[in-house]
């Protein structure tokens, strides 16, 4: 009997020899592979599903464990036999002749990898000379481990699991390179009859991470049989089997996957089609290692749900980001309350009005062009007129948040006495976010300039935008702006965003890298004392101006950031930073209706505070901008001169050692 099996399957592998293995490399190709996004700990933390869920690595990285547990249950011959074994063959003939029904197949390692890529489930004699012929026509064309491996990467181990690798991550949540012998011998005995052996239990599964051991119980008298037939072979000693035989089965119960990440992964499968031009992604088996914090991920999230009430407000919905100014990595993101509700990113994806927090990049720019910190401008009404295309004479005039200008503003010094003023110097119109004053500044500065300048820090804004531009009038995203206040902490030099540092294909060779080291300098934008100077004025927006719940008790004294809410209230922002990281938030709703229980200074500041109240302690210690020579005065904050004791309010501002000299304030005399 066997010897007419083989001559016609002989006829066969003649006849299709070729075809069968052009069939075989198509069908091995076309072996979706899961893609894999990975931390910046290099710990995998989303998978995008093929159309089957399976992760497909080079025989290198499957343990001697796994190999030899697998061959003991299928195919302990693997290596003597040339695609069919034929004395497993007649044996199984004659043991299924004398039972009169098939107890025994006699397939081979690389007869099953036949039947699972290229050949229908049917049992018909034909079907099983082709088996034949094409395992005969593989073992001829590939070796004895291209075969195993390919056999490892295709068997189905229950539950969605495709190849070793899947099965592996999902039971034990290591990679197949790493699984002891027991464990090994677990997914060996799987091949049989995976899910009968794995069923779920939903009552269970509600409470459990894991499979229980009645559960476990028939896969486990099959994985010690496996273990006996590896010791009766002298693959494994007396010892390794005592010890696996030992060993307690803990097995993950599957889809126990807590997604979190969700809008940062979106974002990256964006980066990927569009930057990196993946037209397919799903499936192909890419290793892709991002700069995400998992840590600082779930932190931001967690602060988002405790905090955001979506009973109180429904259509309430918020971002985040945070990213390293340095560098631009981006370390956690959030688009909106829920990514199951909604997909819409509105960290990435939400072109809104910053307001406010878009008034240091005119403060910086006049800087630049002479400004001082200590210059002084008056809070005062403003007129603008010009002339439209049609001709028709147009007016802007702007208004403070408050509606209040010159001497009805009164101020509160940090003693708690109040005075009056319609001037005040740069620094002081910042903490307060005096609209007037940044008008000024813009017009004063010019605003092809601002926006030539913002160009180069990610901010394209629009050809029609006037001095408005100077309240946050101009759209953008929240990354983009969170991203632009990176010079103001980093000597002037921006880092554009930054999510994917690594691509490697799924056999291991990496096609995408990124060159950019952490030491490299970036482009510079701004000088390293307007910088410092920036630096200085957020740090007082944060501890006397409109920003000040961001502080906790003992809070660094580094902590900087602005307030921004736009018009209306439609927007509430603040981007905080400290010199390891930036974190911007935006609240708001997304039909762009007004809120007016909020501004930047309320929820935005508070859930920026909660979150680096956390996150600060586990940063690591930073020196950022390096530094250089300045000298300390205690500024007036009226008169912009060196203060005296008769001074309203008195600040400490940093000045270049060339201006040692100040001129003593002489607006305020002795009472």
């Amino acid at each position: 009997m066997s010897a007419f099996v083989m001559v016609v399957a002989g006829t066969v592998f003649w006849l299709t020899y070729k075809e069968a293995v052009l069939d075989f490399e198509q069908a091995v190709k076309g072996l979706s592979s899961n893609t894999i996004l990975y931390d910046r700990a290099g710990l995998p933390f989303h998978t995008l599903y093929g159309i089957e869920s399976r992760l497909i690595i080079p025989k290198e990285q499957i343990s001697r464990n796994l190999k030899i547990s697998v061959l003991a249950s299928e195919d302990a011959r693997f290596f003597q036999h040339r695609g069919v074994d034929a004395f497993r063959l007649i044996s199984a003939f004659w043991t299924n002749l004398r039972s009169g029904s098939y107890k025994e197949g006699a397939s081979t390692i690389t007869q099953q990898l036949v039947k699972l890529t290229l050949l229908s489930p049917e049992k018909t004699l034909f079907r099983k000379f082709r088996e034949i012929a094409i395992s005969i026509s593989l073992e001829m064309k590939f070796s004895k481990q291209k075969i195993l491996e390919y056999y490892l990467n295709t068997v189905y181990l229950g539950h969605g699991n495709f190849g070793v690798e899947q099965a592996s991550l999902t039971y034990f949540n290591k990679h197949a390179e790493n699984l002891t012998l027991a464990q090994a011998s677990f997914l060996a005995a799987l091949l049989k009859k995976p899910e009968a052996y794995l069923r779920l239990a939903h009552s269970l599964a509600a409470n459990s991470g894991y499979f229980s051991s009645m559960q476990l119980e028939e896969a486990v008298n099959r994985q010690h049989a496996i273990l006996q037939k590896l010791k009766e072979l002298n693959w494994i000693t007396s010892e390794e089997y005592r010890t696996a035989f030992q060993a307690p089965m803990r097995v993950r119960l599957p889809n126990q996957h807590r997604g979190f990440g969700r809008y940062f992964t979106q974002h990256v499968i964006k980066l990927l089609k569009i930057k990196h031009g993946f037209e397919i992604i799903y499936g192909e088996g890419l290793r892709i290692y991002t700069t995400l914090d998992s840590d600082l991920q779930r932190l931001l999230e967690t602060i988002v749900d405790s905090e955001i009430d979506p009973s109180v407000n429904a259509k309430r919905q918020v971002a985040m980001v945070s990213l390293v100014p340095q560098t631009g990595k981006v370390l956690a993101l959030i688009g909106g309350r829920n990514y199951t509700k909604t997909q819409f990113n509105r960290a990435t994806q939400a072109l809104r009005q910053p307001g406010s927090a878009f008034k240091p990049f005119v403060y910086a720019e006049a800087l630049e062009q002479g400004f001082s910190v200590n210059s002084v401008l008056k809070d005062q009404q403003l007129f603008y007129e010009w002339e439209n295309e049609r001709g028709e004479i147009q007016v802007y005039s702007p208004g403070n948040y408050d509606g209040k200008y010159g001497e009805e503003r009164q101020f509160i010094n940090e003693n708690g006495f109040t005075y009056f003023t319609d001037q005040m110097t740069l620094s002081k119109a910042l903490e307060q976010s005096i609209n007037t004053i940044a008008v000024q500044l813009l017009d004063a500065v010019g605003i092809q300039n601002v926006r030539k300048r913002l160009k180069r820090l990610g901010l394209r804004l629009g050809n029609k935008t006037g001095l408005c531009l100077a309240l946050g009038c101009s759209e953008m995203s929240l990354l983009q702006l969170s991203a632009a206040y990176g010079p103001f902490i980093n000597g002037g030099r921006y880092a554009p965003p930054v999510f994917i540092l690594r691509i490697e294909n799924w056999a291991g060779r990496t096609i995408y890298e990124r060159k950019t080291k952490d030491t490299i300098i970036q482009e510079s934008v701004y000088s390293e004392w307007t910088a410092h100077q920036i630096n200085q004025m957020l740090k007082g927006v944060v501890r006397r101006g409109t920003a000040r719940s961001a502080v906790w008790n003992n809070a660094p004294e580094s902590l900087a950031g602005k307030t921004g809410t736009s018009s209306q209230n439609r927007d509430a922002w603040f981007v905080g930073y400290v010199p390891q990281l930036i974190t911007g938030v935006w609240l708001g709703n997304d039909d762009n209706t007004p809120m007016y229980e909020e501004q930047g200074g309320r929820t935005p500041t508070l859930l920026w505070m909660k979150t680096m109240q956390q996150a600060f302690p586990t940063l690591p210690e930073q020196n950022v901008v390096p530094e250089f020579p300045q000298v300390r005065i205690k500024t007036c904050t009226v008169s912009g001169k060196q203060a005296t004791r008769f001074c309203p309010e008195a600040v400490y501002y940093d000045y270049p050692p060339y201006e040692t000299e100040l001129p003593l304030c002489n607006v305020h005399a002795a009472f």
